[in-house]
């Protein structure tokens, strides 16, 4: 019963009922038979006729307080006997109530009468009637929204809310429906009349607030929702409520947050906080009310367009928004995956009659779920059911624990280990497995662990009934509230690793898993938690599991063994899915999701740029971070857009910006957890290398955010539980430690942060203390920085204790001995010490610092030993008395025996150490006495010794220790260490100094003699020494001879001063003491010193060029983001103005028509990226390094650690790579081939680079040359003269342009002349792109042509096809470039063109190319004629003679004047010796060419440059058609140019678009802008282009066309008679430059052929033959009709060509039956290859897979992409679009295997057993739908239609955006679902429901036709290569088809040209009809003259032309 739900009205409708129920019925009589056991079926029946009754009553009651009490009776009865709700229905009750809540509207009176009250009574009723009946009756309520409809419901209710007397109780209604509580249908009322007071308000909505609990009717809340949204902007009292009531429901349950987003509640709500409407009394309370609506609303998640707008209202002029930066805040935080919500009684459910039985080998059912709250009792997750029997049932308890039961075993059994928690996406895994005798037969996993097993039995299953599938539960009657994201059910039992790796892919994924990289829907996280699973498996984990086949690419999941797959996306045909009770569908998208769409994470970078404070940069990188951490596409595209690059970067210019938040936020992607730092990792290993290892980034910030980067280290290497991990897996081949190093030696960091440095050195170090990685580099370091010698004029004195260590300070140094110093402590770990010995030489590392020499002499023997043997110990004698201060004191002192120090006993000293001591004694006193020079045959000994403090240092030292220790005593057994002190004793400090001087030798002398007194009274050496010991003991006996001496020396200052005299010592045996071993010792240490020092410099300098290279590419990067940025961009104000310039790529006979944008990029120079600051702040004594030492900057530094005797030296062989600069511009795996230096040429430009021939591709590389000795340098350092291109400008800038190709896009080479000289080589590529360079000479040039040869036979394209639609012959396609290839060549063109088989245009081109003219030299750019003379009259007559010009002259003989003044010059010249000519111009040349295009870049620069860099006078430069004729046919003076292609195909080059300012003409004052086009033109230039190729195909040209062709490339080339010869020099062969050897004279010549320009090479030598002229002229002689000649003929053939059953079709062309007609369904296109390979797709699927199909088997499944359309451009070419607004560009790559490119080289590829698609480009512009595709490899274009309402014209080759064509205005845009490109003009048509639009490839406009008939469904064009009349051919809906063409004969006169489409022919689906109905005509296909069409009916049908 549902009493309590209407309790508020109960006490009202009793006391109703008691005064106007009608006789007869009694409610209370008819509950109480109910409620009478015996009788509850005649009580059915008695309360099933009174509902009718009341029904019928209602009907015909007209009163309005009869039809309230009627109403109430109905609705007590439905409530009290629910089995009455199907009575009202069948009564037509819902209909009833819309029908009295219609009529009531006329009644309502006014406010406050009774009237008007009965209607409010009325209304409430007929609510209070529709809750009762449709609450909890899935019948009534699919009813009501099937038949009845809410819209029905909102129009009966509509005149109520615009009625002030009832609006309030209306919505009170609509919100009581929607909530099922009737309580709430006072809720405006009442809230409106408090809301004068705030406090009050808020109390008393609390007193609403129990009823608002959750939305069970979302349709009646949309009701609400649209009625509010039409006065809540001017209804501040109505705005205030609803925002009440918003902000509770966004924040109560999840439900009701997903029922406000399916309602589209945000966008309005957005734009009311854009407009800021507010109330007068609180709008900042009403503002942040909405700000909270808002945050809540995008956190669950928004569309794709409420994205974009939250992002457009970010970003300002002038920084950030931060309150609209914090709902994006909000927005990025969203994790909502699409799911469905199910609510109490409700589940997902499958019926299968296929299926009689369990899966034979077990089965898997998954699922992601999330708990808002806990079922009240067990509630089913998942059963399998055979009838109404459960033969597994899967349920989850109320304190979350799953229980299952199975028929094989009758209990239900509680896994309490597996606990699904509430509020979080949780993974349930149920794996039950058939046989599985050592294991458990059942496992549960929970998030992908394995939480509980059991060992059941495999269900038995012997039922006929249907099996049914079900998730949810549709029984029990459960408080539940749960949501599902995805569920599957497999006929697998998934391995136990397994359910792990579903796991990581997420709750967003819900593909079928058929991806064979499963791997790239990894997050980061996911991915790194994989790693760290699979690496603590090891090898328990078997090659053949299923995760690892997984990761691999192997199939794991077969698609057959899918079950079901249920998510919120449209279903395939395996999702035959039907919901029970109540489920809704949340389609939800997160903001990262939303910004993948928009710009992906190019629009991340560019928000992080935009930061202009330090919270506003902390706010950016949060939402960076946020939309990669769990969009694995954001995440891609930052990889492709090498992302992570450029935001370090953008950081380092922003570092001063990065606070603490900022520095975490960064660090908590990586991987750190700075809350739980024993977790933390590094998950994304690329960021980690491009951010957190930027030291210099980092050395810029803070001193807190210095010290916080340095100690994250700690956090990975010391606190994490994963330090393991992160050192093998993460930082051991980062290269920290170089890294540092370098930080350090570029001197980055300030002096105070250098000691952090340092620990997190010694910190990284330890982790992983490797030979390659940490020992030789920071050994290599100490080494260079400390091997300096010391200068000896820089020391004050020999006695000086401290002048030496002062000479050896320096900043490097201070840092190196602290790096040594940190090295020791770090080697005090024995076992790192091990690793030490075992890298390194002991015996030399040690001479750097004694205390590497005390570690070592604890370690083993055999390393002491090696030390020894080595000559350490002399080495060591010879090296530390120079640098003997008190710290090297200390350091020596702790080596001694019986030193006990830090030592555990007084033995581990070294007894060799005691000669090193007392060696340096010696070289003391000797110093004092300034003996033992060098050249008198004892050692020398360096004027830098210890000074007489450290004697009295070593003397007492050694005094005590003799006195303390035997085993110090002990070191006197060895003959030679006492024979060091008897040496010693014989140096006696010498008297004769100052006072102050002696009585330091005195003290001296005693300390010495008590020394030796010491060791002479012992026991330990020999007899023989003693007897040389005592003598000198005996000489001073006492310390009183020496001070007495001493005061016989110092006197009064009047007396002359004593001296003593010296003990000659020259008899000394310490010089005979192996002298020779350590001389040559000495020098080996000297030499090492000096080239670690030099090795050390050049990888130093390695690494800084490496690191500007880097700064260099990553500047590219950021400019390609950059300039990525369109009109379309989501910010505009940030977008640079797009300027125009002619592209390269070329089109069907070469012509060039398409514009490109050039951006001016401000690509900064890589010589500023602060390597010069690195390099000012380096001490220049320690790191200067010569150009002697640095042999070439192009090094790698290759450590070599054996010297010639095999053993060990710390050195560094620098292997000179001298293309290293050029290798990080290699696709991956490719190796350089051969190298050239050459220049390409562009115009009059040319740009020095490399041509780089690799195993797999060619590449183009601008900027850089190499020198004499083959070492890649900058072409800024380009000898002066090496090309000689006189007139042009050779571009050597910084920024370096690289071009690629595979070998395989290579498709033909000729060899070409450049100034008549034999060194060009043209490329021609397969994406119509062609490349021009010259190279030194001729030889480099043949190599680089047998290069190409072995590329054209191994890839075997010796014999290839010309692409379709191109006209560049044969010859230049081969590897051949012969003269009998050529002029084969011509025959075959000449055959076609007297055939007709190809245009005038097309024919002239062709002679153009075999001649060697080609577009990418101006100096020989193709030559046209001019065909006409008339360019004044309105229509050219060109059938008359009269209009045209005359071809068999040349331009200068076309008047008799200019004849004769030619002729005249002629004779003159001969007469006075000279080689005669009739000319002094020329007819082609640079300068024309660059006159004529002087509009349009880049020969708007080139002019300039032939101008010396300004323009020309304004009267010179060309702006008018007919005076340009006139100058080159009359004028005396004038010219005699002829035409270039341009004036036939190029409307844009007589457009002044970027309105350059040509000054004004001083003739007729005009300024000069476009150029004057003649009056037949109309004004416009594609009319003009239209009517001169008309003249160029004309008649009279077909027939004079051969004269002209005579005088430029024929017999008449230089003939005198018809005045054709021009200057010598403009002839091949003329003049040989390379035996000219005075460069002034070479350079003049070379300046005139390039300026005056070049006669084409001569084809004919006898005249051109005429063309046949029978017949129609614009058809071959072959054909006798054609379709725009006789389109009234087309005839539809009775019998189709196919039949069969398809929704849609498309044709596709190839080899086959039926003339290669293949008419295929949508979501199907075949491969342009022969075979059965298709291309695949389901468009009912959103986040659907694009399928690869080989003979009915899918071969390759890309999943996730949503593929809606897809079009091939070529064989090797696929471009899709997509439903998430993307156009994606694939590569195939065919089955066979990709050879190297070269013969005899091997193979790097395997052979495929079908395609693959790889994407090459993904473009973003649209922002909707992508509905259309169209390609033309012709014009290397993609045309893109939209649910946009725009098409999108897209470069195919850049994958770069071009222009937009749009449809419609802002208020409509029609879809354009249709588009089409002409493939021989570059015509684009497109078409939406309302518009035919038509414009050129650059998308200028020509036509527009309005729809108004039958709806277009597909179009063509009909193709050939030239016809006098275009023909675009239309499909209808209605079957029928119309033939248009486009003219401007319609155009007003005085009027500019308005084109227009003209209907040529409509042909009826009835015509030939063959009696079944067609349908639409679903695709078009001109094949020839026919034309194919498909029909929805699957029917495709022939139109033909009868013969």
């Amino acid at each position: 019963m549902l009493r309590s739900l209407l309790a508020p009205w109960q006490s009202h409708e009793d006391s109703e009922l008691a005064h106007n129920t009608p006789p007869g019925i009694n409610v209370s009589a008819i509950t109480s038979r109910l409620d009478a056991p015996d009788s509850s079926n005649s009580g059915q029946s008695v309360a099933q006729e009174s509902m009718r009754d009341m029904v019928e009553e209602l009907k015909a009651t007209e009163a309005v307080v009869a039809k309230t009490a009627l109403l109430q009776r109905i609705a007590t009865l439905a409530r009290e006997i629910p089995e009455t709700k199907d009575t009202f229905r069948d009564s037509d009750g819902f209909l009833l109530l819309v029908h009295v809540l219609s009529t009531l509207s006329t009644t309502i009176g006014r406010a406050a009468s009774q009237q008007a009250r009965d209607v409010v009574a009325c209304i409430k009723s007929a609510f209070t009637v529709a809750s009762e009946t449709l609450k909890g009756h899935e019948a009534n309520l699919h009813f009501f929204e099937e038949f009845i409809g809410y819209s029905s419901l909102s129009d009966a209710v509509d005149a109520f809310v615009c009625n002030p007397v009832t609006a309030d109780v209306t919505l009170g209604c609509l919100l009581a429906l929607s909530f099922g509580n009737f309580f709430l249908a006072e809720f405006f009322t009442s809230l409106r009349a408090k809301l004068l007071d705030t406090e009050e308000m808020r109390i008393h909505f609390l007193e609403f607030a129990p009823g608002l609990t959750s939305i069970s009717l979302p349709g009646t809340f949309t009701i609400l929702w649209s009625f509010v949204l039409r006065t809540m902007s001017t209804d501040g009292a109505l705005r205030l409520i609803v925002y009440r009531l918003l902000e509770h429901l966004t924040h109560s349950t999840h439900r009701n947050l997903a029922v406000l987003s399916m309602q589209n509640v945000l966008p309005h709500l957005f734009a009311l906080l854009k407009s800021n409407v507010s109330t007068a009394s609180d709008d900042d309370g009403e503002r942040r009310t909405l700000v909270k609506i808002l945050r809540r609303l995008f956190e669950m998640g928004a569309s794709t367009q409420d994205s974009r707008e939250l992002l457009q209202c970010t970003a300002k002029q002038d920084g950030l928004n931060i309150d609209m930066f914090e709902l994006v805040r909000s927005s990025a935080k969203s994790r909502w995956p699409q799911h469905f919500l199910l609510n109490g009684r409700s589940a997902l459910a499958m019926s299968s009659t296929e299926m009689k039985t369990l899966p034979a080998h077990g089965f898997t059912f998954m699922a992601w779920i999330w708990l808002e709250r806990m079922p009240s009792e067990s509630h089913k997750l998942f059963s399998i059911s055979f009838g109404s029997s459960d033969a597994v049932t899967l349920s989850i308890g109320s304190n979350g624990s799953l229980a299952l039961q199975t028929r094989a075993v009758q209990r239900v059994e509680v896994l309490s280990k597996s606990k699904v928690t509430t509020s979080r996406w949780t993974h349930v895994t149920l794996v039950h497995h058939k046989h599985r005798s050592s294991h458990a037969s059942i496992c549960l996993f929970v998030d992908g662990i394995l939480c509980d097993t059991l060992r059941w039995a495999y269900p038995k299953i012997d039922e006929t009934s249907p099996m049914t599938f079900m998730v949810g539960d549709d029984v029990a009657t459960v408080d539940s509230s749960w949501c599902l994201a995805s569920a599957y059910l497999l006929a697998v039992a998934l391995d136990d690793d397994f359910p792990r790796f579903i796991h990581h892919l997420g709750p967003r994924y819900s593909e079928s898993f058929q991806d064979q990289t499963l791997v790239r829907f990894l997050t980061y996280e996911a991915l790194t938690s994989l790693n760290m699973h699979i690496t603590a498996q090891g090898a328990t984990l078997s090659e053949h599991s299923q995760i690892k086949k997984a990761i691999r690419g192997d199939p794991v999941i077969s698609d057959s063994s899918i079950i079901f797959r249920f998510a919120p996306q449209l279903h395939d045909k395996k999702s035959r899915l039907a919901t029970r009770g109540d489920v809704l569908t949340a389609r939800c998208q997160p903001l990262d999701l939303a910004v993948w769409k928009i710009d992906g994470a190019s629009l991340l970078l560019r928000l992080v740029a935009l930061a202009q404070t330090p919270h506003e940069l902390s706010r950016a990188l949060s939402v960076f971070s946020d939309c990669l951490r769990n969009c694995w596409q954001n995440s891609d595209d930052m990889e492709r857009l090498h992302g992570y690059d450029i935001l370090a970067s953008t950081l380092r210019t922003r570092s001063h910006l990065i606070n603490m938040t900022s520095f975490e936020i960064l660090f908590e992607f990586l991987g750190l957890n700075f809350r739980t730092p024993d977790v933390s990792t590094v998950v994304n290993a690329i960021a980690y290398r491009a951010i957190a290892l930027d030291f210099e980034l980092w050395s810029k910030t803070s001193a807190d955010i210095q010290r916080a980067h340095l100690e994250h280290f700690a956090f990975l290497l010391r606190s994490s539980r994963y330090r393991n991990f992160n050192v093998k897996m993460r930082l051991s081949k980062l290269g920290i430690v170089r890294k540092l190093l370098f930080a350090i030696q570029a001197a980055w960091y300030p002096q105070e942060s250098i000691s952090l440095v340092i620990n997190t050195l010694v910190l990284v170090a330890q982790s992983s203390f490797t030979a390659e990685e940490v020992i030789k580099p920071i050994i290599s370091f100490i080494a260079a920085s400390l091997a300096e010698d010391p200068r000896v004029s820089s020391l004050s004195s020999p006695g000086s204790s401290t002048s030496h260590t002062d000479l050896l300070r320096s900043p490097t140094r201070d840092k190196a001995e602290q790096v040594l110093e940190a090295l020791v402590s770090v080697l005090r770990n024995p076992s790192l010490y091990s690793k030490l010995a075992d890298t390194l030489p002991m015996p030399r590392i040690c001479l750097l610092a004694l205390a590497l020499l005390g570690l070592s002499l604890n370690a083993p023997l055999s390393s002491s030993r090696s030390f020894e043997l080595a000559g350490g110990w002399r080495i060591l004698k010879n090296v530390l008395p120079r640098v003997w201060d008190r710290s090297v004191h200390d350091a020596a002192l702790d080596l001694l025996p019986g030193r006990t120090g830090s030592r555990s006993s007084d033995d581990s000293g070294s007894p060799q150490m005691v000669s090193v001591f007392l060696f340096a004694l010696y070289q003391g006193l000797a110093a004092g006495n300034n003996i033992a020079e060098p050249g008198e045959g004892r050692l020398s000994v360096y004027c830098v010794a210890p000074s007489k403090d450290a004697i009295m240092w070593i003397l007492d030292d050694l005094s005590k220790l003799h006195e303390s220790s035997s085993s110090f005593r002990h070191a006197f057994r060895s003959h030679s260490t006492a024979q060091l002190l008897v040496d010693s004793l014989n140096l006696s400090p010498q008297m004769m100094q100052p006072a102050g001087a002696l009585i330091l030798n005195a003290k001296i002398s005693v300390k010495l003699k008590h020394l030796g007194l010491l060791v002479a009274m012992g026991k330990h050496i020999s007899a023989s020494q003693k007897q040389q010991v005592f003598p000198h003991l005996c000489r001073v006996s006492t310390p009183l001879r020496v001070y007495a001496q001493i005061l016989d020396v110092v006197r009064p200052d009047d007396q002359p001063t004593r001296r003593l005299h010296l003990v000659d010592t020259s008899g000394s045996t310490l010089a005979l003491v192996q002298a020779d071993s350590v001389r040559k010792a000495s020098a080996r240490l000297e030499e090492w010193r000096k080239t670690i020092l030099v090795s050390e410099r050049k990888l130093f300098r390695k690494t800084l060029l490496d690191l500007q290279e880097r700064r260099r590419r990553i500047a590219s990067f950021e400019e390609s983001v950059s300039a990525a940025t369109t009109e379309r961009d989501i910010w505009p104000h940030t977008t640079r103005k797009r300027m125009w310039k002619l592209d390269e790529t070329e089109g069907p006979h070469r012509v060039r028509k398409k514009m490109e944008s050039s951006l001016e990029l401000l690509v900064r120079d890589s010589r500023s990226f602060g390597s010069t600051e690195a390099l000012s702040t380096l001490d220049s004594d320690v790191f200067s390094v010569s150009q002697s030492e640095l042999t070439s900057p192009n090094v790698v530094a290759a450590l070599s650690w054996a010297d010639d005797n095999g053993g060990h030296q710390l050195t560094e062989d620098i292997i000179e790579d001298k293309l290293r600069r050029v290798r990080h511009q290699l696709e991956p795996g490719d190796v350089i081939e051969a190298v050239s230096t050459v220049c390409r040429i562009a115009g009059v430009d040319s740009f020095p680079g490399l041509l780089i021939f690799g195993r797999t591709h060619v590449y183009m590389l601008e900027g850089l040359i190499e020198n004499g000795e083959g070492e890649v340098i900058d072409a800024s350092s380009v000898p002066e003269g090496m090309f000689l291109i006189s007139g042009s400008t050779m571009d050597l800038r910084n920024s370096q342009r690289a071009q690629r190709w595979s070998l395989d896009q290579v498709s033909g080479f000729s060899d070409r002349m450049f100034l008549f000289q034999d060194v060009g080589l043209e490329i021609f590529f397969k994406d119509s792109r062609t490349l021009l360079v010259i190279f030194l000479d001729k030889s480099h040039r043949q190599t680089a042509s047998k290069m190409l040869s072995s590329i054209a036979l191994n890839m075997r394209t010796s014999e290839p096809s010309a692409p379709p639609g191109s006209i560049i012959s044969r010859a230049l396609l081969s590897n051949r470039s012969s003269a009998s290839v050529v002029e084969k060549e011509l025959q075959l063109a000449q055959r076609q063109w007297q055939n007709r088989e190809l245009s005038n245009f097309g024919y002239l081109s062709i002679l153009n190319q075999l001649s060697g003219r080609t577009p990418n030299d101006a100096t020989q750019y193709p030559i046209f004629p001019w065909v006409l003379n008339d360019y004044v009259s309105e229509a050219p007559d060109l059938s008359s003679p009269d209009v045209f010009r005359d071809l068999t002259k040349p331009m200068g003989a076309l008047t008799v004047e200019r004849r004769e003044a030619a002729e005249s010059r002629y004779t003159n010249l001969d007469s006075v010796g000279e080689k005669p000519f009739h000319y002094g111009t020329h007819f082609s040349s640079s300068m024309i060419v660059c006159h004529f295009n002087i509009r349009m870049q880049p020969f708007t620069n080139m002019f300039k440059i032939l101008q010396g860099g300004d323009w020309d006078i304004p009267d010179r430069l060309f702006s008018d058609i007919g005076r340009a004729y006139s100058s080159a046919s009359q004028d005396i003076r004038g010219d005699v140019r002829e035409l270039i292609p341009e004036f036939f195909t190029c409307p844009e080059f007589l457009e002044n678009s970027s309105n350059l300012d040509f000054g004004v003409s001083s003739t007729t004052g005009e300024r000069i802008h476009d150029v004057k086009l003649p009056a037949w033109a109309k004004g416009d230039p594609l009319l003009f282009m239209t009517i001169h190729r008309r003249a160029l195909e004309s008649r009279y040209v077909s027939e004079n066309l051969p004269a002209w062709i005579d005088l430029i490339w024929g017999c008449k080339q230089r003939d005198v008679d018809s005045v054709n010869v021009f200057h010598p020099l403009s002839y091949e062969g003329a003049i040989d430059l390379d035996k000219i050897t005075d460069d002034v004279e070479r350079q003049a010549t070379v300046g005139i052929i390039h300026n005056f320009g070049q006669t084409p090479k001569k084809l004919f030598t006898s005249s051109h033959p005429s063309r046949n002229l029978e017949g129609l002229l614009s058809l071959p002689v072959t054909t006798a009709r054609g379709v725009p000649e006789d389109a009234l003929a087309l005839t539809r053939d009775p019998k189709p060509l196919k039949s069969k059953a398809v929704s849609n079709i498309s044709v596709g062309l190839s080899d086959g039956k039926d003339g290669g007609v293949h008419p295929l369904p949508h979501g199907v296109v075949d491969l342009p290859l022969p075979g059965d390979e298709q291309i695949e797709w389901h468009q009912d699927v959103i986040d659907g897979s694009l399928q690869l199909v080989n003979h009915g088997k899918v071969t390759q499944t890309i999943e996730h992409i949503s593929p809606t359309c897809a079009a091939f451009a070529d064989q090797d070419t696929l471009v899709t679009g997509s439903g998430d607004n993307i156009v994606r560009v694939w590569r195939v790559n065919h089955s066979h295997a990709a050879p190297s490119g070269f013969v005899g080289s091997s193979s790097r590829y395997h052979r495929h057993t079908s395609s693959t698609l790889s994407m090459t480009h993904l473009l973003r512009g649209h922002s909707q739908r992508v509905a259309c595709i169209t390609t033309s490899r012709a014009w290397s274009a993609i045309v893109s239609g939209s649910e946009d309402g725009s098409a999108i014209i897209w470069d195919l080759n850049r994958g770069s955006y071009r222009y937009t064509i749009w449809h419609g205005d802002e208020n409509s845009r029609p879809e354009v679902h249709l588009t089409a490109i002409n493939e021989s003009t570059g015509y684009i048509a497109t078409c939406s429901a309302s518009h035919l639009m038509l414009h050129t490839i650059n998308a200028r406009p020509i036509a527009r036709l309005d729809i108004v008939g039958a709806p277009i469904t597909s179009l063509t064009f009909h193709e050939r290569e030239y016809s006098h009349l275009d023909i675009l051919a239309t499909g209808h809906n209605d079957g029928s088809i119309t033939l248009w063409t486009w003219n401007a004969d319609g155009t007003p006169a005085g009027m500019q040209a308005q084109w227009e489409f003209v209907e040529v022919r409509r042909m009826d689906s009835g015509e030939g009809a063959t009696g079944v109905a067609l349908g639409s005509v679903t695709a078009l296909k001109f094949i020839g003259e026919r034309l194919c069409a498909g029909y929805a009916s699957g029917l495709t049908h022939m139109w033909t032309i009868p013969s």
